[in-house]
């Protein structure tokens, strides 16, 4: 179900800027469109890297002085000026659409996890500015922001570990959740819902109860995520805010709840999301590790030569050929509501079938030697076997539905950063397999974590 609630999100917001004949967005007009303030806060921040990559190419030079003041004044304008023209080709505008609403699903739904990975990708440390700089990329769940602005500041932190770093958001929602734990959970799926009902076509205030579970879970709200595994366990699927209320303030089953004959009108409109609230948190009261090691790498076996920054090929949309795109989520122990394929997928597979041909290309002619040697290397951890094994696999696969789902299960399973720049460049190369008209002979500009 989460998966094409993504991808209806995503082709509303495609309809909603791209207009016939669009081959270029003009940041200026995505911000005149009637789309979710978080897409546009996300793409506010992609032209904000971009920027940052400009001082760089200014201040690195030896030659002139650009820490002057006055330089720094005459500069700032000329970046604000430029800021106004940012502009993102169709091709590079869509690719950043589906990440930018994976990223939020996956942000929304397990904080915990997904910030640890989108922080520490390359990393055991990073600076404290690094962490305001991601930070960025998200207008949710706010308290975080400001908890780890607060702790960073009362300790003089210049750098931060991953280790700490998630002792320091488990810390952050122990206190957020403990004074008053129903109604502030009851306030975090509303705003989750909210989320997920801009991709429906109606909205509605009942959530799948495994997308609860992995809420609960992340946010160690062990005993609420006990009574949804029940849920599950007696064949419930979905539930409704007013029964996920009863269940989490009773403790008993749907079952052995005696629901009135009328059900009960919901009180989600009643209910403050979690922005609203605002919680307080009080990091004096939080203590973290001092100092954290690193976990231990894996054996150096042989010199490699070194690797080359990647770029991933452009992809050139056609607009009157192109099927709805499945954009893989890391969650794949979600499992689909629908028993069954649903129309949308079926002209999914329809179309993407007559825009690959009769052929699919094997993978393996796909990927490069020194490619090969780094993904064994890096995602496979040195198992050429389970490489292999994984590439005859995918290669039987005849969409990029399953094969994302392949490659997301993989991930989650062998606790693979989906966000690291192996992860990101494997799972393009294998997308590259179905939409082969897509690629262009240019190199286009890859998204940047």
């Amino acid at each position: 179900m989460l998966d094409q609630i993504i991808e209806n999100i995503i082709q509303r917001i495609r309809k909603e800027v791209v207009q016939p004949g669009m081959n270029e967005i003009p940041l200026s007009y995505l911000f005149t469109r009637n789309i979710p303030h978080s897409i546009k806060h996300f793409f506010d921040q992609e032209v904000e890297l971009w920027i940052r990559e400009e001082q760089q190419k200014f201040t690195s030079s030896e030659r002139f002085d650009y820490e002057i003041p006055e330089v720094q004044v005459l500069m700032d304008k000329i970046f604000d000026t430029l800021k106004q023209t940012a502009t993102f080709h169709l091709n590079q505008f869509n690719r950043l659409l589906e990440r930018a609403i994976k990223l939020e699903a996956n942000y929304l739904i397990r904080p915990h996890q997904t910030l640890s990975q989108f922080l520490f990708k390359d990393n055991f440390v990073i600076t404290t500015i690094e962490v305001y700089d991601m930070l960025k990329y998200f207008d949710k769940f706010e308290y975080y922001k400001d908890a780890l602005t607060d702790y960073f500041n009362l300790k003089y932190l210049r750098e931060i570990s991953q280790t700490q770093f998630e002792e320091l958001i488990t810390a952050i929602d122990q206190q957020v959740f403990k004074k008053t734990p129903l109604e502030t959970t009851l306030q975090t799926v509303k705003t989750i819902n909210s989320f997920i009902n801009e991709g429906r076509s109606s909205p509605s205030d009942i959530m799948p109860v495994q997308i609860l579970i992995m809420i609960f879970r992340d946010r160690n709200l062990d005993e609420y995520a006990r009574l949804m595994e029940q849920e599950t366990a007696q064949g419930t699927e979905e539930i409704s805010f007013v029964q996920l209320e009863q269940v989490l303030s009773t403790g008993k089953s749907l079952a052995e709840l005696t629901l009135a004959q009328q059900p009960e009108a919901s009180r989600i409109d009643k209910i403050a999301d979690i922005e609203t609230e605002k919680p307080a948190v009080e990091v004096d009261a939080i203590d973290v590790s001092e100092t954290a090691e690193a976990p231990p790498l894996l054996p150096e076996v042989e010199e490699e030569e070194p690797e080359e920054e990647y770029q991933a090929p452009e992809i050139i949309e056609k607009e009157a050929e192109e099927a709805p795109r499945e954009s893989p989520l890391q969650t794949a122990d979600v499992s689909s509501t629908s028993p069954t394929t649903t129309a949308v997928e079926q002209l999914a597979d329809l179309v993407s079938q007559k825009m690959k041909g009769d052929h699919l290309e094997d993978i393996n002619a796909l990927i490069t030697h020194k490619q090969q040697k780094k993904f064994i290397k890096k995602i496979f951890r040195r198992q050429e076997q389970q490489y292999r094994e994984f590439l005859t696999l995918l290669n039987g696969t005849s969409s990029w539905k399953h094969a994302s789902n392949l490659i997301d299960s993989f991930f989650y399973q062998q606790g693979i950063n989906p966000y690291s720049k192996e992860a990101l460049e494997f799972s393009d190369i294998v997308y590259n397999r179905y939409f082969p008209k897509d690629i262009s002979s240019n190199k286009g500009e890859e998204f940047r974590y």
